[in-house]
């Protein structure tokens, strides 16, 4: 008898979930190299000009001691998530994982990861706890456990052309003390063509999130949880919409349409299609990289009258150790040599390659990272942030994720003029109340 023939929906159906499962299945472990060590598996999302830096982290560390290897793979950022969550449910995941998306709330909530505490000695948490800046216990530290040790945090500050502002007669020891003053510096800096179109911004704002913490707000309570919805939000986002207002949509969706990808030598700062672009630390590594000549530099987000001075919101980049780690004393030594718990100075080196801010004072004052200071001055002003109070953390909790994507649809709408500023942060409130409905349905809450 004639086999039946399958329809063509339902071939297609069973390809795609075996592509789908191709995807998605952790990779084979990288083989080990140095006999009679026992390996610690790690994988990390760096890729480019990063990836070989990371490599030599775990280089000197491999060669710091003789108990343990690290074996760095390199995951995809798109399916790094995916992965993790399908090598945890297999029992097969890797020692360490270097995570930059939020999602310690979620993973800590559902028994991914291990804290930390059962795994320090008393007297290392006592020294970790003392000695961490505010904003990296902030990050690490969740429901009262070491969750993570941070590799690198990233904080905000604004970076000012300097040949833009002798244009109209300011320079570096005349910056904008206020929000207000830098509107009114940046319409200065605005330049357009004769038929009305933007060729230059002199500050254009890029989510809310990055003014809250000038506003005073925050996204968590004292007790850790998300805060959404509070005046300081409102006021933020009431203000970023006003920018783009004074502006026009339609000129800024124009201008943004036309400029180049944010990679290297075509960078917001250094391409100089802004005057003044609020950023991370990282950027300066990127500029001496690309733009060594180029004429620059930073301070901290000036606040609005009444608001917070030296203040943030901050992305962390994550180290954690697995549930399902086989050898969790060898991830917590690479995790401590990474960030200079135990060797200052082998921190301050890691830090410095990777143009990143150190856990507490003891790393900054090392050697390596005192001579990265004085050859990059303009990265000065972000360290000495790292004592601000007034540094903030993305929302925690097990619906992180939802919310951080919710997020963005906020800046999404309010950028294009779609939606008022106060109907977006409302649309956020409601769509997270839902979600947080439907994960208590299935036993998540």
């Amino acid at each position: 008898m004639e086999g039946r023939r399958l329809p063509l929906k339902s071939v297609f159906g069973i390809a795609l979930a075996v592509v789908a499962l191709i995807v998605l299945l952790p990779p084979p472990a990288p083989l080990a190299k140095i006999p009679n060590r026992k390996p610690v598996y790690f994988w990390h999302m760096w890729s480019g000009e990063w990836q070989p830096i990371v490599e030599g982290i775990c280089q000197r560390f491999n060669a710091s001691q003789t108990q343990y290897e690290v074996i760095p793979l390199q995951i995809p950022s798109a399916g790094a998530d995916s992965k993790f969550l399908v090598s945890a449910a297999g029992g097969v995941s890797p020692d360490v994982v270097s995570q930059m998306h939020p999602v310690l709330g979620m993973w800590s909530d559902r028994g991914l990861i291990r804290p930390l505490d059962e795994l320090m000695t008393p007297a290392e948490r006592e020294a970790y706890v003392r000695e961490a800046f505010p904003i990296m216990k902030k990050h690490a530290i969740y429901h009262g456990h070491i969750m993570a040790l941070i590799a690198g945090v990233d904080v905000n500050a604004c970076y000012y052309r300097l040949d833009h502002l002798k244009e109209i007669g300011l320079d570096a020891q005349h910056l904008p003390k206020t929000l207000e003053e830098l509107v009114e510096v940046a319409k200065k800096l605005d330049r357009y063509d004769k038929d009305g179109r933007l060729q230059r911004v002199g500050f254009l704002p890029q989510t809310f999130q990055d003014f809250v913490p000038s506003f005073g707000g925050a996204f968590n309570d004292a007790a850790g949880n998300p805060l959404l919805g509070t005046p300081q939000q409102r006021a933020a986002n009431r203000w970023v919409v006003s920018q783009y207002k004074r502006l026009g949509f339609d000129k800024v969706t124009r201008f943004l349409s036309t400029q180049a990808a944010d990679v290297g030598i075509t960078a917001p700062i250094i391409a100089g299609n802004y005057s003044i672009w609020l950023d991370g630390q990282w950027r300066v590594k990127q500029t001496h990289d690309f733009a060594p000549n180029l004429q620059y530099c930073v301070a901290p987000l000036p606040p609005p009258v009444g608001g917070r001075p030296f203040a943030s919101n901050t992305a962390a980049n994550f180290l954690v150790i697995p549930r399902a780690s086989r050898n969790p004393e060898g991830a917590l030594a690479f995790m401590k040599y990474w960030i200079g718990m135990d060797d200052p100075e082998a921190g301050g080196h890691n830090q410095e390659q990777m143009s990143w801010l150190p856990y507490c004072q003891r790393v900054a004052n090392a050697h390596s990272y005192q001579k990265f200071l004085r050859e990059n001055p303009n990265f000065k002003p972000f360290l000495d942030m790292m004592s601000s109070p007034n540094l903030e953390i993305p929302p925690t909790g097990p619906n992180q994720s939802f919310i951080m994507d919710e997020m963005q649809k906020v800046g999404e709408s309010t950028a294009r003029g779609t939606k008022t500023a106060d109907q977006a942060i409302d649309d956020l409130v409601a769509a997270v109340k839902v979600e947080d409905k439907r994960q208590q349905r299935l036993g998540h809450g």
